[in-house]
């Protein structure tokens, strides 16, 4: 459901009129956290952008690195979908758990026309 919410944010900021876009818009290139899954933003976009002038282009979405430092051994790995357990990060060397923030960010690449 996050997926859907941080989409559906992503739209109204690019539509709000402060952004001027390209005549048309055919693609949108984003950076998203571990948290966040591909398909779903991608499954979020679509259903939203009909009736937006971003009707008809596409999400590339890129994954958004985050360098993780374990607080239980010290070992330093950058974060993967793999890491993630609900709402925690898991050290990959000890199974140590972390809160999930940092993991979360979503970031606006480019827009192409």
């Amino acid at each position: 459901m996050h997926d859907y919410h941080a989409v559906k944010t992503l739209i109204e900021r690019l539509t709000d009129g402060s952004t001027e876009l390209p005549t048309p818009v055919v693609e949108v290139r984003i950076r998203a956290g571990a948290a966040f899954s591909p398909e779903a933003l991608q499954q979020a976009y679509e259903m939203l952008t009909p009736g937006t002038p971003l009707e008809g282009s596409a999400l590339e979405v890129q994954d958004l690195p985050q360098e993780r430092s374990c607080s239980a051994c010290g070992r330093t790995w950058s974060v993967s979908r793999e890491d993630l357990a609900g709402h925690l990060v898991v050290c990959p060397s000890c199974g140590a758990l972390s809160p999930i923030e940092g993991s979360t960010a979503l970031e606006l690449i480019e827009v192409v026309g």
